[in-house]
């Protein structure tokens, strides 16, 4: 049984491998080749802080496996990520564990990678102007990535704490890969109200910003809620969206406050989700259907994805490992 650190992680994926990666998976998806069981997620004393597990088996490859992930809000003010992830790899043909895989970064990157497909996706052509509200790991991945999809022209960041906006901003300057302006907005509303795509990566209970600030044409991409309770963007956002993709849609009615809080209070039906990323890249649904549609990715996490992302880490790392003997 192998043990792969953050570091090791690091060193094989980069953005352009996992958007292209992340594109293959969710097609043998669609294909059969790759499924996902069902999710396990609790509260861990109380509803703020949460444990998830999410499981994913291959048809065409000699593995399969599971994420435990985990979200506590007040980690930061411990010095710690809010969020905490590791995966555990198995033999398809024996049952046995191959690998622990540190999965902070691994989600990270995944997550972003993911929001750049349904971006590239569902985005307009021309969207240049990005919103992103968090400042923490899945915020970065989520600029890396789209950044890598569409022409950039200004990044709009807003948090709770202004010191975390500041640092932010200084991260992403040498990250970005072309020279377009960072500004720290002072509100949340003020943030998406000029955003052609808005990125909401936060651990907040509750909406964290008024739909009725979104432009016309605005792409959503709704990553931090996934758990019944969890509502990051509120009902005005999820009525407006003319189409809704996410990773799987029986994943958004297990875990996306989101979308199941306006639906237990009537204010939508179940025909409110399209469908899935995959069935848009493989043609089964269609994309934006013109300039003026809301269209929102509803993130809630994918085993398949984890999975995916963890055999190449693991095929990756044990190459180099037998090469360098």
């Amino acid at each position: 049984m192998k043990l792969f650190s953050e570091e090791q992680v690091k060193q094989v994926l980069n953005m352009k491998m996992v958007i292209s990666a992340i594109k293959e998976a969710y097609i043998e998806c669609q294909q059969g080749k790759l499924y996902a069981g069902k999710r396990i997620f609790m509260p861990i004393r109380g509803e703020e802080n949460v444990g998830q597990w999410l499981v994913a088996n291959c048809t065409d490859k000699p593995f399969f496996g599971s994420k435990f992930s985990s979200v506590f809000p007040k980690n930061i003010k411990k010095g710690l990520p809010s969020t905490l992830s590791k995966i555990s790899l198995y033999s398809a043909e024996t049952g046995d564990l191959l690998a622990i895989i540190d999965a902070n970064y691994l989600t990270a990157i995944k997550t972003g990678g993911s929001a750049a497909v349904a971006t590239d996706l569902m985005a307009r052509k021309d969207a240049s102007k990005l919103a992103v509200i968090g400042t923490g790991l899945q915020a970065y991945s989520q600029v890396l990535a789209i950044q890598e999809v569409r022409s950039i022209s200004k990044l709009y960041v807003y948090d709770l704490d202004a010191e975390r906006i500041n640092n932010f901003c200084k991260m992403i300057e040498p990250v970005r890969n072309r020279s377009y302006e960072i500004i720290a907005a002072p509100s949340a509303d003020s943030c998406v109200a000029d955003a052609d795509i808005v990125c909401t990566c936060t651990t907040s209970s509750k909406p964290v910003f008024q739909g009725e600030m979104l432009q016309e044409g605005t792409h959503v991409n709704a990553i931090g809620s996934f758990t019944s309770f969890m509502q990051e963007i509120d009902e005005e956002t999820v009525i407006r969206s003319a189409k809704i993709i996410t990773e799987h849609v029986e994943g958004v009615w297990e875990a996306a406050g989101d979308i199941i809080i306006p639906f237990q209070k009537g204010m939508i039906t179940k025909d409110k989700v399209t469908g899935t990323v995959g069935e848009v890249l493989t043609g089964k649904i269609s994309r934006r259907e013109s300039n003026q549609e809301i269209t929102l990715y509803e993130s809630v996490g994918s085993g398949v994805l984890d999975i995916a992302l963890s055999i190449e880490v693991y095929n990756k790392l044990s190459k180099e490992k037998k090469e360098e003997r």
